[in-house]
């Protein structure tokens, strides 16, 4: 599975929903939205100078949230990449009510596993991403394996957006290879993914592949943009 993070409303509105197409055209299997925040805590400064862009611009969650549903006949997997407070302070069944059958699934940056069900609970029917990271542990699988995602999204790297995994590394290996030993899900890595070397490497190592930092620093050119996220699938096909 490959996968591009793109930011909603960024550089504005209807540059983000040609970026959107692009990516789809692309052949890409996935694209995530991030919804911007004004304290992004897993983001570098590239995808959170972005968010900050987004928001002085006046551009609304809800304004987001609308042009994905008006992209809901583009052929392409959906998910939503954001933070708890967002859902929260949107009411979690409202945000799930308007959602509901445009998205496939949301990935919450600051939300341990362990308080998935607090949304569940709350009325949110959307499946929620689980996370993986080199920290995981044997007593963190059953979090992991019994979500109601189609696949783990494993953090390929310690700290923040913007740093370069090792995708060879033998930590990384194992911990992915302890995922493997209990459940069938799709093991998808994030955070670290730069290259068109690192994209190949990543389907080598797990199941696929999503590159945010790289994607949002050319998402204001749709030139270097297109060139950018075409050389991750030539990449990822040889």
């Amino acid at each position: 599975m490959r996968g591009i993070y793109i930011l909603g409303g960024y550089p504005d509105r209807e540059s983000f929903k040609k970026r959107f197409l692009a990516v789809a055209e692309t052949g890409y299997d996935f694209i995530e939205v991030g919804l911007p925040f004004n304290d992004p805590v897993a983001d570098g400064p590239v995808i959170a100078g972005a968010h900050n862009r987004v928001i002085n611009n006046g551009t609304t969650i809800q304004s987001i949230i609308n042009d994905i549903i008006d992209l809901k006949n583009i052929s392409i997997k959906k998910y939503i990449m954001t933070y708890s407070n967002i859902i929260y302070s949107y009411g979690i069944d409202a945000f799930s009510k308007k959602l509901d059958g445009y998205i496939d699934g949301l990935i919450i940056a600051d939300l341990p596993n362990r308080m998935i069900g607090f949304f569940y609970g709350r009325g949110l029917k959307i499946p929620i991403v689980p996370f993986a990271t080199l920290e995981t542990r044997n007593s963190d699988l059953d979090s992991i394996i019994h979500s109601k995602s189609d696949f783990i999204y494993f953090v390929g790297i310690r700290g923040i957006t913007g740093s370069k995994a090792d995708l060879t590394s033998k930590e990384l290996l194992e911990k992915i290879k302890m995922l493997r030993a209990v459940t069938d899900k799709k093991i998808i890595i994030g955070f670290g993914i730069k290259s068109p070397e690192d994209a190949a490497a990543a389907l080598i190592a797990g199941d696929g592949f999503v590159v945010g930092t790289e994607s949002v620093s050319r998402q204001e050119d749709p030139v270097k943009f297109e060139r950018y996220i075409k050389s991750l699938m030539v990449a990822s096909k040889n």
